[in-house]
């Protein structure tokens, strides 16, 4: 007998008040199940709400017969595995909704459904990877919370450093958000978390590459929400919060006219908008910081800023892109205070009043330079910078300013002081 969506609702609230009362009622719906599962794996693209309705009902109900439902989630896990691309879609996600409820009561092992849901990353299915990500943020934040789960983390941590080597570009690029969010969130801060991250920036995919620079920039949460633009057009701008600091009008309305009453409305209105203003301001200062948390957990920091310079030399990607490289190749060295004498006649070429971008790359040779780099590796470069920005001949009045600030960093103290002695020349 098939049920239809409304009477299995009501079969199932019977069950759950009265399970012994209604057990021939589920063997019957179970064994309707696998009629339907069995059709589905000679023809899983084809669409099956009654299917769907039938898994969702078993799962709902499959705590009150555990033995007789045994074998229910390892059938929905091999189909999935199986049959993941050519599954209808909507009867995908009442799978992986049942998946996701069983492992909600702790009927089913994280370690067994985690690596099957980031496979599922590489399904062309924006919606289902939306639900697979926020469970998989949820399940291990719960897992961690009263204490580190060890166990789960190295399992999962190991499997997704195949998943980032994955030539699929949606798998890997969603399992990189998936743990630069959980590093956001403070929930894996470890160091096989940013290895894991730091494998992904030789992804051969120059989307999976970038998002790895950019965590490793502090970059990687105000781009949380960009990582699907691939398959669907949105509003970046959507569900930003945009504070306006206050005019001095509004403060001079708040503090010189109108009623007492009035000020005093006006006065709190303007404290709960500085407030709002500092929040922001410390929580920008805070993703600037989470990069070079990051970057001191590198277990090869030589071997990484070597193989990424390798690899920037060679590049013809975005100049975006190359312009990350440089960065954090660059604070890579300073962070660890590593010998990469290559990397300061890489940037020499790039030192030129009329390059784009040349702020960001005298601060990257600014970061790149310490105490132990040899001065005669710096010699050219400081040479370059010099004629190229402090000279009057060379050098427009507003570039004065960006040369003169890059010599002081790459030397303090002498860099000032030679370009006014020229200039007074």
């Amino acid at each position: 007998m098939v049920y239809s969506a409304a009477e299995l609702l009501k079969l199932q609230a019977n069950i759950k008040r009265d399970p012994d009362g209604y057990k021939d009622e589920f063997a019957l719906q179970y064994r309707h199940y696998k009629a339907c599962l069995q059709l589905s794996q000679l023809k899983p693209s084809q669409d099956s709400k009654e299917f769907a309705d039938c898994i969702t009902f078993i799962a709902q109900v499959s705590k009150c017969y555990p033995s007789s439902s045994a074998g229910f989630a390892p059938e929905l896990m091999q189909l999935l595995e199986e049959q993941q691309a050519r599954l209808d879609a909507a009867l995908r996600r009442s799978m992986v909704q049942a998946l996701i409820l069983l492992r909600n009561r702790n009927q089913l092992d994280p370690a067994l459904l985690l690596p099957l849901l980031f496979k599922l990353f590489r399904v062309n299915d924006k919606q289902l990877r939306e639900l697979l990500f926020r469970h998989i943020i949820a399940d291990l934040k719960a897992s961690n919370q009263r204490g580190r789960n060890e166990r789960l983390n190295k399992t999962v941590q190991s499997f997704l450093y195949g998943v980032l080597a994955d030539d699929n570009e949606l798998a890997a690029k969603k399992s990189l958000a998936v743990l630069s969010e959980l590093w956001r969130r403070h929930i894996w801060r470890d160091g096989r978390t940013v290895n894991c991250i730091a494998s992904a920036v030789f992804h051969k995919s120059p989307a999976v590459m970038a998002a790895a620079l950019k965590f490793f920039l502090g970059q990687d949460a105000a781009a949380a929400d960009g990582d699907d633009s691939d398959d669907e057009d949105g509003d970046g701008e959507q569900g930003k919060t945009v504070v306006v600091a206050p005019t001095k009008e509004e403060v001079y309305k708040a503090t010189q006219k109108g009623t007492k009453s009035s000020k005093r409305k006006k006065q709190a209105k303007l404290k709960r908008v500085m407030a709002t203003l500092k929040k922001h301001a410390r929580k920008e200062a805070a993703l600037g910081s989470e990069g070079f948390a990051a970057l001191h957990l590198l277990h090869d920091p030589q071997g990484f800023a070597e193989q990424l310079f390798g690899r920037l030399q060679g590049s013809r990607e975005r100049w975006e892109t190359r312009l990350d490289m440089m960065a954090v190749t660059s604070r890579v060295l300073g962070v660890h205070k590593l010998l990469l004498l290559n990397f300061y006649p890489f940037l020499q070429k790039y030192i030129a009043p009329h390059q784009r971008d040349v702020t960001a790359v005298l601060a990257a040779l600014a970061q790149a330079v310490h105490e132990l780099v040899p001065p005669e590796a710096l010699a050219p470069v400081l040479r370059q910078l010099v004629d190229q920005f402090v000279h009057d001949s060379q050098c427009s009045v507003p570039q004065e300013p960006c040369g003169d600030g890059g010599g002081a960093q790459v030397f303090p103290g002498p860099g000032r002081g030679s370009g006014r002695r020229r200039r007074q020349r």
